[in-house]
């Protein structure tokens, strides 16, 4: 976020300004909880849990993940039944494509599991929370309602953060896989199919040195307190998808 927009990560994080999530945050949130309850099962019984199971586990994380309020752009609130409702049905059918496509892929070892490790030449430690490891791979979902350019996966900076971390844990240099699961609908928000789409990629030590320029960057932005915001061209700086726009 910070490296995305100093202005937005600063508020967020420092000053402690925090914006309700949108819909497509809840779809996201409930898709990856159906997943997390359903790994946690599979390590024991290694075995995917019903697709019925699965649909209730992603509809209470959604609807839980709206618990302090959802945010909804201004101009949007007239609609905001019919957002929360194709948000729903939305992460239904996205749960329904994981449980068909991308489960019986995943093999897990380990789920959820928090890291925090200290690296020689940064002052903080870098920590977080992997979705699942197995070996030798370390995987992601991502809910979207379109495809994924095939290169995206070598511009997410969690691909060598969360590489990294597995190979200084394990020993192990990891193939890293996004499961993006893909739920369409047209301009008048009409479902128009579904899609699973795979992305691998392994890093390079380059892929590694990138890393560590950019949190060396947010290290300083940190120090001076220095925090640019986006460039207001920028996709993300818009009021649909930035609760923090309007101020």
């Amino acid at each position: 976020m910070f490296l995305r927009c100093g202005e937005q990560g600063r508020r967020r994080y420092i000053e402690g300004e925090i914006i309700p999530p949108g819909v497509a945050a809840g779809r996201g949130t409930g898709v990856h909880k159906a997943n997390e309850v359903n790994l946690r099962e599979k390590v024991k019984t290694s075995k995917d849990m019903s697709l019925g199971d699965l649909h209730d586990v992603a509809r209470d994380g959604y609807v839980n993940s709206f618990r302090n309020g959802v945010y909804i752009p201004r101009s949007r609130l007239s609609e905001k039944k019919k957002l929360l409702n194709q948000g729903l049905n939305d992460t239904i059918r996205c749960t329904t494509i994981y449980k068909q496509k991308a489960a019986p892929l995943i093999h897990p070892v380990d789920v959820e599991s928090q890291f925090e490790i200290t690296v020689e030449g940064i002052d903080l430690p870098l920590a977080g929370r992997m979705d699942y490891q197995d070996e030798p791979t370390v995987g992601d979902l991502k809910t979207s309602s379109k495809t994924w350019h095939k290169d995206r996966i070598r511009d997410e900076i969690q691909v060598p953060f969360y590489s990294f971390v597995h190979e200084h844990e394990r020993g192990i240099r990891p193939k890293f896989v996004y499961h993006v699961l893909i739920a369409r609908r047209n301009k008048v928000g009409e479902p128009t199919g579904e899609d699973y789409q795979p992305l691998e990629h392994t890093c390079s030590d380059k892929d590694y040195n990138a890393l560590f320029a950019k949190i060396t960057m947010f290290m300083k932005m940190l120090k001076a307190e220095v925090f640019p915001p986006a460039n207001p061209t920028a996709w993300w700086c818009n009021r649909e998808y930035c609760g923090f726009f309007d101020t």
